[in-house]
């Protein structure tokens, strides 16, 4: 019977703590999911503010190119003079366009009524070619009509669409946004000037995320895919077969969201949909679009949940651990102090225990104990704790640790200790103040669980996440990180010394992949870094941003000083012996506004390139770059 009883009585607290326990957890999990929830949007909508002040800064550029060609007086003397000689130089030019830039498929001369005067055609496949099609009438064409309307000064643009050859679909499909603007001969307007930008290739090389769930999908004004990971999503507009995946249908909440807000997250259809809208001019508005399935984002908080069941089984164990041989032995013996039953259940648990009197000395440990730290019971028995196994270094932690237990009779942290080897551990510490009947604490009970191997791991996996894989330099993720570090100091440090930031990009470095193959193309690359690395001052902060293209952050220098350091940086390229390549490299002086350093030292780096690469370039940040 009483066997009986005291199987009932511990059933019924194993039940107790379990469902409580449960029931604590299952909030901490519906938190979970609602953290994770709105973490993921914010992540989704940092991604793609990115995106979109990358398609934002290539589009003002792609203007820039655009009214250097309407002015370029080869143009002016093709249209005068259309004879062999001045078309031959009209299609150098505008090959020379096509073949640098590559987000193009097309550049053509429409006359006053809507025919083609010229065309120079580019695939990324065949290259730069001329059309032997006719030439085309697009007077019936709504986009004509804009370039009709457009002032002599004016530049349009028109949504995307999918390329067409004499009013039939071009395969493969192939999405394209047309910008235009009129050309004019002493001031007379004598025809329009079209570019077809290759909206697929744009997305391939601006669409870059650390995170491999964030795929960013584009979608026109109209509700359909022009942009997807998933083709058969494309072109519903175009195509009847794939009207079923319009995302207007799909998401209706959330398209009606679009017309509502610039940007912005949506729960919609078990899918977390975030969005932001890019505008380029008034035809030119996309949505760029990341939608998440419940199961990603379920996978992306998969870690913390298992964390989470596995601190509650911890937890459940712990208590059971404690409960369980706590009221058994008070059941039993009644007689017996309880201070020392409580002393006994700890010290037959699976971690490191130590008991400590007042005083903080040791009256005993158990086997897990000496196992971690290699003292035996007899050796250390009446020692401070302090000066015994944890580091000089953290004595101010543990005092800190001693002074809240004189408050809160309980105390958990992480601490560094050390061995009778002198090793080094890492240990996750729970001390426990035990009182006696008249409410004084008699001992303290401590357990020690090492997490070295740990923290050893989450250090190198955070090293490993931070550097290139080919070149072993710093990755983009750690740039950014620097960048904003460099600024945010500039930014509550005014009276900081100048700091420069530099964009170094290798001139031509496609012709070696083409030429001489991918290998040859990533030896270049790891020599270049290797070289720049060498020749670098320890100070200067270099990584690899994009294929052929490094950042290096100078603090503490002017511009005068880092013009000198990376005109030696580019000369010793251009010498080097087992190197056949010259880089073109652009600077500016770093601000607190990140972006806007970042695209001075981009204009810059465009300004090397266009003035004939193997040089350096300055922008300064307060120059006007509009």
């Amino acid at each position: 019977m009483k066997v009986r009883k005291l199987f009932g009585i511990l059933l019924l607290i194993s039940v107790f703590f379990a469902a409580l326990i449960a029931f604590y957890y299952h909030d901490k999990y519906r938190s979970l999911l609602d953290d994770n929830l709105q973490s993921s949007a914010e992540d989704a909508l940092n991604q793609l503010a990115y995106t979109q002040r990358e398609y934002t800064n290539l589009y003002g550029q792609m203007l820039s190119v655009l009214d250097l060609l309407k002015y370029n007086q080869t143009l002016t003397d093709f249209i005068l003079t259309p004879d062999q000689e001045h078309q031959a130089a009209l299609t150098d030019l505008w090959s020379s366009v096509l073949l640098n830039q590559k987000w193009y498929t097309r550049i053509s001369l429409l006359d006053l009524s809507g025919y083609e005067r010229f065309r120079v055609n580019y695939d990324l496949n065949v290259g730069v070619f001329l059309s032997q099609a006719p030439a085309q009438d697009v007077s019936n064409d709504p986009f004509f009509a804009s370039a009709q309307a457009l002032k002599n000064d004016e530049t349009g643009v028109w949504g995307v669409t999918l390329e067409e050859e004499q009013g039939q679909l071009k395969e493969p499909y192939t999405p394209v946004m047309r910008i235009f603007a009129p050309v004019t001969i002493r001031n007379q307007r004598v025809g329009y000037l079209v570019m077809n930008l290759n909206i697929r290739y744009m997305a391939s090389r601006l669409h870059y995320s650390p995170v491999q769930d964030f795929n960013v999908d584009i979608i026109n004004q109209r509700g359909y895919y022009v942009v997807s990971d998933q083709p058969e999503k494309l072109f519903g507009d175009y195509l009847p077969e794939r009207e079923i995946y319009r995302f207007s249908k799909l998401y209706p909440q959330s398209w009606q969201k679009f017309s509502q807000q610039q940007a912005g997250y949506f729960y919609d259809n078990k899918c977390l949909v975030v969005f932001n809208t890019l505008v380029l001019g008034s035809h030119g508005a996309l949505h760029l679009v990341i939608d998440m399935s419940q199961e990603q984002l379920m996978a992306r908080s998969q870690q913390a949940v298992n964390e989470l069941i596995r601190e509650a089984l911890i937890v459940f164990c712990v208590v059971m651990l404690f409960v369980l041989p706590v009221t058994t032995v008070a059941l039993h013996y009644r007689r017996h102090s309880i201070e020392s039953k409580l002393a006994r259940a700890a010290l037959n648990g699976m971690t490191a225990v130590m008991i400590s009197n007042t005083s903080h000395r040791i009256i005993l440990v158990n086997r897990e104990f000496e196992q971690m730290f290699g003292y035996d019971n007899q050796q250390i028995e009446g020692k401070r704790a302090y000066n015994l196994i944890f580091l000089s270094d953290d004595l101010d932690i543990v005092m800190q640790a001693w002074n809240e237990l004189q408050k809160n009779d309980v105390w958990e942290g992480e601490i560094r200790c050390q061995t009778y080897f002198n090793q080094v551990l890492t240990a996750i510490m729970h001390i426990q103040a035990v009182k006696n009947s008249a409410g004084k604490v008699s001992y303290y009970i401590t357990s020690l669980v090492d997490i070295t191997a740990r923290k050893q791991l989450e250090e190198r996996l955070r090293h490993l996440s931070e550097k290139d894989e080919l070149t072993q330099i710093w990755n983009r993720r750690k740039f950014e990180e620097q960048l904003q570090h460099h600024a945010s100091l500039l930014e509550r440090y005014p009276a900081t010394p100048t700091a420069c930031l530099a964009l170094v990009d290798i001139d031509h470095f496609k012709r070696i992949n083409d030429e001489q193959g991918h290998d040859e193309g990533d030896r270049v690359i790891k020599a270049v870094a290797s070289l720049l690395l060498q020749s670098l001052r320890n100070t200067d902060f270099l990584a690899r941003v994009g294929g052929e293209e490094f950042a290096i952050i100078m603090p503490h220098t002017t511009i005068s000083a880092a013009e000198v350091v990376l005109n030696r940086l580019r000369i010793a390229i251009q010498v080097a012996k087992d190197l056949d390549v010259t880089v073109s490299i652009g600077f500016t002086d770093l601000t607190a506004n990140t972006t806007r350093s970042y695209k001075c030292a981009d204009i810059a780096l465009y300004d090397a390139k266009s003035s004939g690469r193997n040089r350096v370039s300055l922008c300064y940040s307060d120059d006007d770059i509009a």
